[in-house]
């Protein structure tokens, strides 16, 4: 009998260091969003080359990867990439294939990728609909907080996530945070059309959160529109 309490506890040790070893982010869906631009001569070339990275993503596990074009620069383009955990993700920044990839791309690019890896804290993605695609707006908005101001704009943050996903015509409305700078955060919208992004900045709701955030922002704020890609 004490053998096997013995035996026991052993194996609940190992068991609890397996635990241990295990990254937080093993199961947790890892969000990316990448800005890029195109030396304007490039951009259908390069449209080109990341139709091949979706699908290379796709096939490797991603969750959802969309190519999305700045409506007012379309030489400017966004990844929108949602991974089942940053392992995933990470293999498949490593594969041969994605790395061949963006060796092509760097050839294309003005200026270098700027990659921003973030958690989900509010609301949530809708699927896309490929349907619908054509006249949907995608909007992606940076935030950047006066770091000793994040508790107090945080609150004004989830409320404003919580307020615009009951507007007329939103299907995605979510915040995430920057990992690496966690006072740096991100707001994924997705609206039916034109029409229903422009009544959503002109409601009221809209009006009185950027009045109060105003004080606590350390930049201005970045909102860029988008149309899909691939």
């Amino acid at each position: 009998m004490r053998e096997t309490r013995t035996l026991f506890a052993f194996l609940l040790v190992v068991a609890l260091l397996v635990i241990a070893t295990v990254p937080a982010w093993a199961d947790v869906q890892q969000y990316v969003v990448v800005y890029g631009e195109f030396k304007p001569a490039n951009t259908k070339a390069g449209s080109g080359v990341l139709d091949d990275l979706a699908t290379q993503a796709l096939a490797s596990g991603a969750v959802r990867f969309d190519v999305l074009q700045q409506l007012d620069r379309p030489n400017f383009f966004a990844l929108f990439e949602i991974w089942s955990s940053q392992q995933a993700y990470v293999a498949f920044l490593t594969s041969s294939d994605t790395q061949a990839i963006f060796v092509q791309l760097a050839a294309l690019l003005q200026a270098p990728l700027d990659e921003r890896d973030g958690t989900l804290l509010q609301g949530s993605v809708t699927p896309r609909d490929s349907h619908a695609a054509a006249r949907q707006i995608f909007v992606i908005t940076h935030l950047d907080i006066i770091p000793t101001f994040v508790n107090q704009a945080a609150p004004l943050l989830v409320q404003f996530v919580a307020d615009s996903a009951g507007d007329a015509g939103v299907q995605t409305f979510a915040m995430l945070s920057w990992d690496s700078i966690t006072n740096h955060f991100q707001l994924i919208e997705v609206f039916a059309n034109q029409q229903a992004f422009d009544a959503h900045v002109s409601a009221q709701h809209t009006v009185d959160f950027r009045n109060s955030l105003q004080p606590f922002i350390g930049a201005p704020i970045d909102e860029r529109l988008y149309q899909f890609g691939s």
